[in-house]
């Protein structure tokens, strides 16, 4: 079961994986065409080499530095890529949160706290009635701050970013390392931040996947069916066409709104439905 919001989130993720696995399986056939004939090619330049490609021209670069550039592509599309999916995770948190208060209001929705991540964590602590991983939460925050580290275009780490690579680096490699989540032996504790391999490319967006799922998940744990159905029915019942419609019809077409949402099949009989109406 997943949140509308993580949806929506998540395959904005999708599209950013997609597109740099895109990169990268086009990066790979450049290589190869190139490595067939390297010594002898070498000094010729990309107007030689790729006589059809409209772009060629434009470049207009000897095949022996193309590497350079490749190399400094990849860097460029990965930087740009973590940038939109950290923004999309921030997006995530804000408008999860906001949900979590609409289903459920607490006393704890107004707490504030300028880290996105630590005013997270401390909602989640009173939703939850425990703390949540740290662990999680220092993934969010290293996200959160080598994006900045790359938006900002930094030359020096800040002295949070540095904090939390010196203090808790370790530790996030082994707990990531325990899990069954695909980080290709992306290390925290690389002080290299501004440059990326492939496989680090990939980690990154992948982590900040995992990351929106896990949080998704404990949300959901803090809520009841009852509460979500409740929530939900009052955005259902504003298509006045459902009024002419039994009410057999209508928890029937209710319980599909509720499945397309949440991506499960969500119970809800006459009576129940009767009662979400009533409260409305």
């Amino acid at each position: 079961m997943k949140t509308p919001i993580l949806q929506k989130y998540e395959s904005r993720l999708v599209e950013v994986n997609d597109q740099l696995c895109y990169f990268l399986f086009s990066d790979a056939e450049v290589e190869a065409h190139l490595a067939k004939n390297t010594s002898e090619i070498a000094t010729k330049f990309t107007t030689d080499i790729f006589p059809d490609n409209r772009f060629s021209e434009r470049l207009h670069i000897k095949v022996s530095t193309l590497s350079i550039f490749r190399k400094q592509a990849l860097n460029t599309l990965v930087g740009v890529s973590l940038i939109a999916a950290v923004e999309y995770m921030l997006y995530y948190i804000e408008e999860i949160e906001s949900y979590r208060a609409s289903v459920l209001p607490s006393v704890h929705d107004s707490l504030r706290n300028d880290k996105p991540e630590e005013q997270l964590a401390n909602k989640l602590k009173e939703w939850l009635g425990k703390a949540p991983d740290r662990a999680i939460i220092k993934t969010i925050k290293y996200l959160r701050l080598r994006r900045n580290h790359i938006a900002h275009l930094s030359e020096e780490m800040s002295q949070d970013f540095n904090s939390l690579v010196k203090n808790d680096a370790h530790h996030l490699n082994s707990y990531w390392k325990s899990k069954k989540t695909e980080i290709y032996d992306f290390d925290f504790s690389n002080p290299n931040f501004s440059s990326f391999s492939e496989n680090e490319a990939l980690a990154l967006i992948n982590l900040t996947r995992v990351c929106l799922k896990i949080i998704d998940e404990k949300i959901l744990s803090t809520i009841t069916i009852p509460e979500i159905a409740q929530y939900e029915i009052v955005e259902f019942l504003e298509n006045k066409a459902f009024n002419k419609l039994a009410i057999s019809k209508r928890s029937s077409k209710f319980r599909g709104a509720l499945k397309r949402k949440y991506g499960v099949s969500i119970g809800c009989n006459e009576m129940e439905f009767e009662a979400y109406e009533n409260n409305a």
